[in-house]
């Protein structure tokens, strides 16, 4: 039965090669929507594009530990390996289907009949050699290599996609570490506003006391006292809240659950600079999974309109026998046939160019999507430049006003206290150094999610694999 064998290689081979394997290219995007450059500020000395691990850039030891438990332990993160085993395996039993199907069959041409009636019998018996029959088909030969690419686009989508979760799950975490070192951060204001909300209640008792204020004064100060107490108690639940969150990405209980840090000074903001625009398109893992889903639709056109040419089958049979089992393999009396055949529809009520314009629209509505998205993409970059830029400004102001509130606060209590002016300025001065302190801290936090977001936009250092890396 070697011989056969060879004879079936020898037809696989040229089935393959029929079938094929040419890549599938999209519409290409028009001219204006790809810029030349950015427009927003950027910083010349930072990196281009960020790296895989850029939450190191934030420099926070806690945060990279946070992170790598995030990825080790992560319920979702694990799910998708799952699903990135399951679309490979996908992936290998479309690449099987470019290959001719073989069928082996053995059988024996001995049997044996016996029938009873009327108290009468009937027998017969026969026998023949063993069989072994061995054949190849192939068939859908025109419509083969445009359905794999369209499952090579359907599992290049589903990386894209495993890779987005990844993106999204990471800065879910780092952004929730940085809300529960904000909550702190505010904590600590808040005990000190609580402080100085107690000592202006100390001065307008003694006011009241001394029958130089009236006691408006003193219940109005209580209220403030009372209000920041509050606050205190009501971010500490937020802070749990955080906290909680933040475990069940790690997939653990809150129970026993803590981070160390205690305040956002620590965190440094990182700089980064986007690269060329065009390179946006690999980095990016919504837009690669768009450009899938294009090259998907530009394959199911090429499939449908295969329904218009003849479908091709091509066989072959090779057939050994033997009066002996053991024989049978190394016979000689074998006969081999090859055979093609061609099946077209004629008559199909118009069904086969229906196939064709739903797949036209449906490519048409993929070209549309995929030029939103990379719009929307470049669009998003450039906003957060700008944002970057403008936080950074605000910072600096913010800073500036604190120092101011904290002077004026100081001075209109001082003033107060030697009855030199009256409580609602005090009572002004005390809301506007509670405000700055709490705008000086948003500002941090808005700008270190702001990083996040712009990493995000970038594409988190991810890079669509190549067709050499594979998966």
């Amino acid at each position: 039965m070697s011989n056969g064998r060879l004879r079936y290689a020898a037809l696989a081979a040229p089935l393959v090669v029929l079938c094929g394997c040419a890549t599938i290219e999209p519409p290409a995007l028009p001219d204006d929507v790809v810029p030349a450059a950015w427009q927003g500020p950027v910083e010349e000395d930072a990196a281009v594009w960020p790296d895989l691990d850029w939450w190191n850039g934030f420099e926070s030891a806690e945060l990279t530990a946070l992170i790598e438990d995030v990825l080790e332990h992560n319920l979702d993160l694990a799910n998708n390996e799952r699903n990135l085993a399951a679309a490979q395996i996908a992936l290998r039993e479309a690449g099987f289907s470019l290959w001719p199907t073989p069928v082996l069959t053995l059988g024996t041409g001995t049997s044996y009949t016996r029938t009873d009636f009327d108290g009468g019998s009937s027998s017969s018996n026969s026998s023949g050699p063993f069989q072994l029959t061995g054949s190849v088909s192939y068939g859908g030969i025109l419509s083969r290599p445009a359905t794999y690419q369209r499952a090579v686009a359907d599992y290049d989508s589903r990386i894209a996609q495993i890779a987005s979760v990844r993106l999204n799950t990471l800065g879910t975490a780092a952004s929730t570490y940085f809300q529960i070192l904000l909550i702190r951060d505010r904590i600590e204001a808040a005990m000190q506003n609580l402080e100085n909300a107690q000592a202006i209640y100390a001065i307008a008792r003694a006011r009241v006391e001394a029958g130089i204020a009236v006691p408006i004064e003193q219940l109005q100060q209580q209220i403030v006292v009372e209000r920041e107490r509050t606050n205190i108690e009501s971010l500490r639940q937020n802070e749990l809240s955080a906290r909680a969150a933040l475990s069940l990405l790690v997939g653990r209980s809150v129970h026993g659950f803590d981070v160390e840090a205690e305040t956002l000074a620590d965190v440094a903001i990182p700089a980064v600079q986007p690269g060329l625009p065009s390179e946006l398109l690999v980095r990016r893992p919504d837009l690669v999974q768009a450009e899938a889903t294009l090259r998907g639709a530009a394959a199911n056109v090429r499939v449908v309109r295969t329904n218009f040419f003849p479908q091709i089958s091509l066989t072959a049979s090779d057939t050994a026998s033997s009066p002996a089992l053991v024989d049978v393999l190394s016979s000689a009396n074998t006969s081999l046939n090859i055979g093609a055949s061609l099946m077209q529809t004629l008559l199909d009520n118009g069904q086969r160019r229906r196939n064709v314009e739903q797949a036209r629209l449906s490519l048409e509505s993929s070209l549309a999507s995929y030029q939103r998205a990379v719009l929307a993409a470049f669009n998003e970059i450039e906003v957060q430049l700008s944002n970057i830029a403008l936080l950074e400004r605000q910072s600096v102001v913010a800073l500036r006003n604190l120092e101011a509130a904290e002077e004026a606060e100081r001075i209109a209590r001082l003033r107060y206290e030697e009855g030199v002016t009256d409580y609602q300025t005090v009572l002004n001065a005390q809301n506007t150094l509670f405000s700055t302190r709490t705008a000086v801290l948003d500002n941090k936090l808005q700008r270190l999610n702001a990083m996040l977001s712009f990493y995000q936009a970038l594409g988190g250092g991810w890079e669509r694999p190549r067709a050499e890396d594979g998966a």
